[in-house]
């Protein structure tokens, strides 16, 4: 029995997306590599072509790469080709990326590996991987197998760059689509900085946003219409003050002041919306504050992550409250230990050869541990996996 598969991360599968493109440009020391559209139907035939454009950027001076993202999302494997073959050319401290109006699903790879600048309009949203699959039980229980392993390292991917737990990660896709703007991805941590000027939208741009879902669409650049010679519209008195509530012969002075009064009203009913929004949005940091303190206290969450849990509590007051609940106060290692070395903890597990990996896989509490205790430990181990 043929066996078939495809694992994608893309935001409105199934609806309208631009094919992938990659361009490969040189400026000074620099090659520019941008990505736009669907990361799918990646061939040798493409692998082969960005591996010679970037060979020729390197030819002619390039030493560091910036990656340039617009795109919906697609296959994670051919995602990660890209990054291979990037990594094979260029050292990771020397990779930057820069956002533009759209990075969902498989396309935050990019963002969440390296350092990552965005505009002010651009989007994100992360998920879990998802798969097409077909054959008999074996060959589906395989790649079951592999799903899962593929969503464990996406989780680590963001947990990682979030500088938030694992569980909390599962809490923020659990729902689906977990969308993010600029100043929430800067202050989850999935960006870096944001810079000055928008991404312009066109009208495929605009297509693509509304096809995927995204909370906002924007209007394309360029698409007013202008009349040549627009003619004014101006309501008969007589309606106007029918519409107003006065009788249909009240004067132009009348159905002046009765203007008056309803722009009044207006604003001040607007004035009033206004400060309950901003009532509600206290009441919420508040309450996020408030929560935030105890699970300092509670050691669940240090001082140095609290901003990355605040970013998830004004997206979603529940999200935060719902994530909490699953972490575990976090213990230093200094108190867990019983005689047994600085890598041994009170049950006697031994962590003195635990990878990064292992931490993730085996003791992500332990991990944490070993962050308060020994970031030194904790940082270079994580540098060494992502270096692998």
């Amino acid at each position: 029995m043929n066996m078939y598969q495809n694992i994608f991360m893309n935001a409105g599968q199934g609806t309208i997306a631009a094919p992938l493109a990659i361009m490969v440009t040189s400026k000074a020391k620099l090659c520019i590599i941008a990505i736009s559209g669907r990361i799918a139907e990646w061939t040798n035939a493409n692998s082969t072509r960005l591996g010679a454009d970037i060979k020729a950027a390197i030819a002619a001076g390039a030493d560091s790469c910036q990656i340039y993202v617009n795109s919906v999302g697609g296959n994670v494997f051919e995602a990660n080709e890209i990054i291979n073959l990037i990594e094979d050319n260029f050292e990771s401290d020397n990779i930057t990326v820069k956002v533009g109006a759209l990075c969902a699903s498989a396309g935050t790879i990019f963002p969440a590996k390296y350092h990552a600048t965005g505009k002010p309009n651009s989007q994100f949203m992360i998920h879990k991987p998802k798969m097409g699959v077909g054959g008999n039980e074996d060959e589906i229980e395989a790649n079951l197998k592999l799903l899962k392993n593929l969503t464990s390292q996406y989780k680590t991917m963001y947990a990682t760059k979030f500088g938030i737990t694992e569980d909390a990660v599962e809490a923020l896709w659990a729902k689906g689509d977990y969308w993010m703007d600029a100043k929430a991805a800067l202050k989850m941590g999935l960006l870096n900085a944001i810079e000055k000027e928008d991404e312009k939208i066109d009208a495929a741009m605009h297509l693509q946003l509304v096809a995927c879902g995204a909370p906002q669409t924007y209007k394309p650049e360029g698409t007013t219409h202008k009349h040549e010679n627009p003619k004014p519209i101006k309501m008969e008195l007589s309606v106007l003050a029918v519409t107003l509530g006065l009788p249909a012969d009240a004067t132009q002075a009348v159905v002046d002041a009765k203007l008056a009064e309803v722009q009044a009203l207006a604003a001040t009913a607007a004035s009033l919306k206004q400060a309950a929004e901003d009532k509600s949005a206290a009441e919420i940091t508040g309450k996020i504050k408030a929560l935030l303190d105890q699970a300092e206290i509670d050691k669940k969450i240090t001082a140095s992550v609290r901003g990355n849990y605040e970013a998830i509590g004004q997206n979603s007051f529940e999200n935060l409250e719902a994530i909490l609940k699953t972490v575990a106060p976090v213990r230093a290692l200094s108190n867990q230990l019983e005689g047994g070395g600085p890598d041994v903890d009170a049950s006697g597990n031994d962590y003195s050869k635990f990878t990064f990996a292992d931490y993730q896989e085996k003791a992500p509490e332990a991990y944490l541990a070993l962050m308060e205790s020994d970031p030194k430990k904790a940082e270079a181990l994580k540098n060494a996996h992502y270096k692998d």
